[in-house]
């Protein structure tokens, strides 16, 4: 008689699957969460106007008040910045049997449904996130290199998983077509697309997000728009020319040297040349930074360091390296971001930032219903659901003189 093997039980045995989930890509939007409730102005679609006060006003001099000419005066130039919505979309989409197949915990884990438009709303607040760290052109990156369907660039971390994407030239340069993320390897730093990426396609062309049109201001106006240390090009429809020095960011370029105390304490210095001493922004500042500036930052503290080991107890020698990172820079708050640009700090006043808000981010409606059928070649229903989370907004700073940032800081090996 045959004996029973394993094979012929299998009939019999459970199947066993984790009552968990793990995902294995990042949804950080760390810094989108500090701005988000700040300073939340509903608008039109019409511009909205920021008023400014830009040139003071007054003309003091030295008077001779025996029957000299004290001189005419002269008052406070005043101006405005404009700010324009710009419109965001993330689609979500699955099948009917999809859908019905993990409606129950006696069928599945979890629901797909369910699942997929709970993670959507982490997935566009990532996207943002992203968009915070840009020039305002919906630049994502730029390409280091490419292989085939390899995508080498500079922080990965700006991209998802199944992404489209765009690659340009140059802003207003030629678009050489779009490309699918399939998967981000964040360290890496690459992307690999699921097929060869555009014919053309070369180091330092830009990676734009799908349906920004790849020209400057068009899309989210992030740090890279608002602290710029320059006195051309335009801030919110100003040209920065009119009012030379009053529309830039105060800046100290690392030239590819680490940071340093004294280099954070030079850009503290800055704002108080430029706004004042006593002004309450310079107290206010946050710094915001990618985790290779964290460590560089850490790695001042360390290096220092000094153990007496006569003087130690127990039998074991001390852990030289924190659980955690310093929580401050220079006695002010820091914002570690994945996103944020390589080499570059960020010094920030939250309270000047905000959002003009023409439509909240939820989910897209027509008569009431959020999920959308999806149509066959046929004309008929393809068994396919898609769901849309939408917003329309842009960001500001009311101030763009109440910040400092720090660009091209040597980055520590291995980041």
């Amino acid at each position: 008689m045959p004996q029973g093997v394993n094979a012929q039980t299998l009939a019999y045995q459970y199947e066993k699957v984790l009552p968990r989930i793990s995902e294995l890509m990042q949804r950080d939007h760390t810094l989108w969460d500090h701005i988000e409730k700040r300073n939340v102005e509903t608008q039109s679609s019409r511009a909205m106007r920021i008023p400014l006060d830009i040139l003071s006003g007054g003309k003091p001099a030295q008077w001779n008040p025996d029957g000299g000419d004290a001189g005419r005066g002269a008052a406070i130039v005043a101006d405005y910045a404009q700010l324009s919505p710009v419109f965001f979309t993330n689609a979500t989409e699955f099948t009917k049997l999809a859908e019905v197949a993990t409606d129950g915990k006696e069928k599945a884990v979890d629901s797909v449904a369910k699942r997929n438009l709970e993670k959507a709303v982490d997935q566009i607040r990532k996207f943002f996130e992203t968009l915070l760290n840009t020039d305002g052109s919906g630049t994502l990156d730029t390409v280091v290199s490419v292989s085939s369907n390899i995508l080498t660039v500079n922080n990965a971390n700006q991209f998802q998983d199944q992404q489209d994407i765009q690659i340009f030239s140059a802003l207003g340069g030629v678009n050489r077509g779009t490309a699918t993320v399939q998967s981000v390897d964040a360290n890496g730093k690459q992307l690999y697309l699921t097929l060869a990426a555009p014919v053309g396609t070369a180091a330092n062309d830009l990676i734009i997000c799908a349906g920004a049109p790849g020209v400057a201001a068009s899309s989210l106006l992030g740090l890279l728009y608002h602290q710029v240390d320059s006195n051309t090009g335009t801030w919110l429809n100003l040209a920065r020319s009119s009012y030379p020095g009053k529309l830039k960011t105060p800046h100290v370029a690392m030239n590819n040297f680490a940071i340093t105390p004294a280099a954070i304490r030079l850009g503290i210095g800055l704002l108080k040349r430029a706004l004042g001493v006593d002004n309450p922004n310079v107290d206010d500042l946050v710094f915001h930074l990618d985790i290779d500036q964290d460590a560089a930052w850490e790695n001042l503290a360390i290096v220092p360091s000094s153990v007496i080991m006569n003087q130690l107890g127990g039998n074991a020698s001390q852990d030289m390296l924190k659980k955690n990172t310093p929580e401050t820079i220079a006695g002010r708050k820091k914002i570690v971001s994945i996103n944020a640009k390589p080499g570059r700090i960020d010094g920030l006043c939250l309270k000047h930032w905000g959002r003009g808000e023409i439509q909240p981010t939820g989910p897209l409606e027509f008569g009431g219903q959020t999920l959308f059928p999806v149509y066959g070649g046929s004309g008929g229903l393809s068994g396919t659901t898609i769901s849309y989370l939408w917003g329309g907004f842009n960001f500001f700073t009311d101030n763009p003189r109440a910040g400092i940032f720090f660009d091209s800081a040597a980055v520590p090996a291995g980041y």
